[in-house]
């Protein structure tokens, strides 16, 4: 029996996507009979979001404070053992005490002479293509990274061949090491949702709605939406856009409140409904009865909220990125990112025919789609001697 640990080394109130992903990886895993020689583990600096999890109980919960929480000497100690000998010092002491045969789906390494193989998840390349969002000191780490990667990881695991095109620009040498695996998400059931109604009354949702659920990063570019509906208020007063995420972007601190302020002065407090963030399965509801989902981003690793809007066979409104006519969503309307206009004109036609609009849902597709990607990821783990 293989043990294979995830861990959840960041800040997931910063980085719900990344979470989502991994649990939905895990889900998919548990649900997947092929698995039978494989033992997952979880492990988290704070096991208290994993009771909302059902699936989880299948899981191994390791609570460890210290091991993401190494002291500035024991990481500098760490970094060279692994890039003069090929192993840590102080993680591979817990990888081999508590029997971890593979890590997954983060940033750290074991080495390549370690107890454990890893498999390094680099989920973009966004300080390639926006170097001006970016300190000059975190592209060199990131850069720097990549390097030891290539030496001293099992694999890389990347979500996209879009992401795949811009590691050959950084690096070539990666190549021989990558590995793609594009995630997808499983349609909640009825009963894992929350109702339409407890939705209304919890965040006094209006009956019709546009649904933009991104993180508040200057990338992410909400302001092309918030253009789109001044324009758009004019002819039609009543169109909504709800929004949910976290509102902090280090890179850009200002951000969120300039785009509030930009709201207020057009008076459109009533139009774009900004809820924070919400428990996950709320935000899957909120896409299941939404009109249609809008992603307006300037850059993406693999969408989750493409993902997740395809498992629910909804309409998506995108910007048409590299990276999101990959996904290639059935029903999906592109946009120029940088044109508000060309957005609005497609919100208009969305909002004014939404009894034109079928969901494709098809649940025995979403369920199959969804535990083929757990196979193409057992294949990699199988790749592992």
């Amino acid at each position: 029996m293989r043990r294979l640990a995830f861990l959840i080394n960041f800040n997931q109130n910063k980085w719900l996507g990344g979470l989502n992903i991994i649990l939905n990886l895990i889900n998919s895993i548990c649900l997947n009979r092929k698995f039978k020689n494989i033992k997952v583990l979880l492990v988290t600096n704070n096991k208290h979001f994993t009771k909302n999890f059902k699936f989880l109980n299948k899981v191994k919960i390791i609570e460890d404070k210290n091991i993401f929480n190494l002291s500035l000497y024991k990481k500098i100690i760490d970094k060279l053992n692994l890039i003069l000998f090929g192993k840590t010092k102080y993680l591979e002491r817990f990888l081999i005490r508590n029997k971890i045969d593979i890590i997954s789906h983060s940033s750290v390494v074991s080495g390549k002479n370690s107890y454990t193989k890893s498999i390094v998840w680099i989920p973009d390349f966004q300080f390639y293509h926006f170097p001006n969002y970016f300190s000059w000191k975190y592209k060199f780490f990131k850069k720097l990274n990549i390097k030891i990667y290539i030496n001293q990881a099992s694999k890389i695991l990347l979500s996209s061949f879009s992401a795949k095109k811009d590691l050959i620009k950084i690096n070539k040498s990666a190549i021989a090491k990558t590995v793609v695996n594009s995630f997808s998400f499983r349609a909640l059931e009825k009963k894992e949702l929350t109702s339409i109604n407890i939705l209304k009354n919890k965040y006094d949702l209006p009956k019709k709605f546009f649904y933009l659920p991104n993180q508040y990063w200057i990338h992410k570019n909400h302001i092309i939406v918030i253009k789109a509906l001044i324009e758009l208020v004019l002819r039609f007063s009543d169109i909504k856009v709800v929004s949910t995420g976290f509102n902090n972007d280090y890179r850009s601190p200002d951000y969120f409140t300039n785009l509030m302020s930009i709201i207020k002065k057009n008076n459109l407090q009533n139009n774009y409904i900004y809820l924070g963030v919400i428990p996950y399965k709320d935000s899957m509801s909120l896409i299941k009865n939404s009109l249609a989902i809008i992603n307006p981003s300037k850059f993406e690793g693999w969408s989750s909220t493409v993902e997740q809007a395809k498992s629910f066979g909804k309409s998506i409104i995108l910007s048409n990125i590299p990276v999101h006519k990959e996904q290639n969503p059935k029903k999906a309307f592109f946009f120029n990112p940088d044109n508000h206009k060309q957005l609005s004109e497609i919100m208009l036609k969305v909002w004014k025919k939404k009894k034109n609009i079928k969901n494709y849902y098809n649940k025995r597709h979403n369920v199959n789609f969804f535990l083929d990607y757990s196979d193409k990821f057992l294949k990699i783990i199988n790749s592992l001697q």
